[in-house]
């Protein structure tokens, strides 16, 4: 058994998911559940990036705080990360999506 790490791209929490966000977390998903397939222990890391230039502009253009657009985006993204959670081994569970947890 291999210990495989890989690390999902962390969308920015400047704005809601959409299905573009699918074409960077899905390959390290699909490999993730690959290599589990395979016997190998894997641990998927991923989560949001809460920091940068477009979470900047948006708190501009809205008149708040950067701190406040992430944190709003963050609680949209909880549900959404808790189903793919689900279909985690437990011992992931505290790997994964740690950032908002």
């Amino acid at each position: 058994m291999k210990n495989i790490v890989i690390g999902g791209a962390w969308p920015y929490a400047n704005g809601s998911l959409h299905i573009g966000h699918i074409a960077s977390l899905l390959p390290g998903d699909v490999l993730a559940r690959y290599y589990r397939a395979k016997g190998d222990h894997v641990f998927y890391v991923s989560g949001s990036d809460c920091h940068g230039t477009p979470i900047s502009i948006r708190a501009k253009q809205e008149g708040v705080s950067p701190a406040e657009i992430s944190e709003h985006y963050q609680k949209e993204f909880v549900p959404s990360t808790k189903s793919c959670r689900a279909a985690q081994t437990p011992s992931d569970l505290s790997v994964l999506f740690s950032r908002i947890v």
